[in-house]
């Protein structure tokens, strides 16, 4: 109430989409502003960027009054919506308090570090804190993963009124039971989930109070996650009144987040998919998910980032060995430590050296990466994601994996003609 006050009752959006889980928010907010600029301007506030798709500044991460300034400064630009990111530790802060959301969606604790989720799940503090926030005064609508255990906490704290929206991405499921069926006015859930070369197929069925429907959609993501991410867009769609055909009409054209298992390339070249995989736990799921879409050889170019864990290095070393043809390590934002060191440290955890080539210049990497691979082939490459400056300690550089991955293609292109 006092930052409303200080700001003089800021502008609000007539939808306002709060997004929090374990993972997938910032996919699920730009989606949602994706397609819903079909039918009214929305703009994000996520992670890699608050505005609007494709035209997106720098966000800090913001305390309350610049939250309230950045919605405002939407709908002065013309938003008529916003999706916005709200993460755990926003929630405990009271980060998001008093701002008036008309859904709140919960992506789930999946899909990350089991200890995370453990620690997640088990903090009196955290699980209040996301019950807060489907309190929220105003709430019309709680968009939930029924495949998370804590969505049925969820339910069972929601006001009364709040309308629900369930969905359930995993095809090879058992299906919810019969409790939480009966508390949702809509659920959706994946029939099937096909992954093609550079995307997904997927075959989906919606099922009110009253009726069931079925639809089938292409999109050009990859990854079983992005399947969830997606099956929770569509929640929303139908939690707003679109019929089932056009929500998944519309949920086609939904892009990847930059940054985020981004697709450069593909049919008469080599794959790239950029990721700002820096963990062991993403570095595993973004291969495993990339090897599920079936091309020949998979190149990976990742290194770790200097003055963290050397414990981890290792460990990063043997899954992408493992997971991996072929292997290009390189320099990732060494910042004060030495290269060499975090490199040696990474090779501890490789079990044959010779299948690793050591190109420390980033764009050099990407380069040998694709210089090494042909048509069906996939690169992956890893750590920076959306980041386009490289902290090398006292020297800053530019630099981007997109824009490199982008030039190194035509590169390619241009060397086979």
């Amino acid at each position: 109430m006092m930052a409303d006050r200080v700001l003089g009752s800021p502008k609000t959006c007539s939808e306002t989409f709060a997004i929090t889980g374990a993972r997938g928010k910032t996919s699920v907010a730009h989606a949602l502003a994706q397609v819903l600029a079909v039918e009214l301007p929305c703009g994000v506030v996520a992670t890699v960027g608050h505005g609007f798709p494709g035209d997106l500044k720098t966000t800090d991460d913001p305390d309350l009054c610049s939250l309230e300034e950045m919605l405002e400064g939407l709908c002065s630009r013309g938003a008529r919506a916003a999706a916005v990111e709200v993460s755990f530790e926003a929630l405990e802060r009271f980060r998001a308090e008093d701002l008036h959301f008309s859904h709140a969606l919960f992506t789930g604790l999946d899909g990350v570090d089991p200890d995370v989720a453990r620690d997640t799940a088990e903090s009196p503090a955290i699980a209040e804190a996301v019950l807060r926030l489907f309190r929220s005064p105003g709430l019309k609508w709680a968009v939930l993963n029924l495949s998370d255990p804590f969505s049925k906490t969820i339910l069972n704290a929601l006001p009364a009124g709040v309308s629900v929206a369930g969905f359930v991405a995993d095809a090879s499921a058992t299906p919810p039971d019969d409790a939480l069926l009966a508390a949702c006015d809509i659920c959706i859930r994946a029939r099937s989930i096909v992954p093609m070369p550079r995307g997904l197929r997927l075959r989906v069925a919606c099922e009110t109070r009253d009726t069931c429907a079925e639809a089938e959609l292409a999109v050009g993501l990859i990854g079983d996650f992005n399947a969830s991410n997606l099956l929770a867009v569509m929640a929303v769609l139908l939690a707003r009144g679109l019929p089932l055909e056009r929500a998944a009409r519309e949920s086609s054209r939904i892009q990847g987040v930059p940054g985020r298992m981004e697709c450069f390339g593909g049919e008469q070249t080599p794959l790239v998919v950029v990721d700002e995989a820096r963990t062991p736990a993403a570095l595993e799921t973004a291969l495993v998910n990339l090897r599920k879409h079936g091309p020949r050889r998979i190149f990976t170019v990742f290194g770790c980032a200097g003055e963290g864990d050397p414990r981890v290095r290792p460990v990063m070393g043997a899954i992408a060995e493992r997971l991996s043809d072929e292997l290009i390590l390189a320099d990732d934002n060494p910042g004060g430590e030495c290269g060499d060191t975090i490199i040696a440290n990474i090779l501890v955890g490789v079990v044959d050296p010779s299948r690793v080539r050591v190109r420390r210049q980033r764009g050099l990497a990407i380069r040998t990466a694709m210089a090494l691979a042909g048509i069906g082939d996939a690169v992956l490459v890893a750590g920076k994601g959306h980041e386009t400056i490289q902290d090398m300690g006292e020297l800053k550089v530019r630099f981007s994996d997109r824009a490199q991955v982008v030039e190194a293609l035509r590169e390619w292109q241009e060397g086979r003609r």
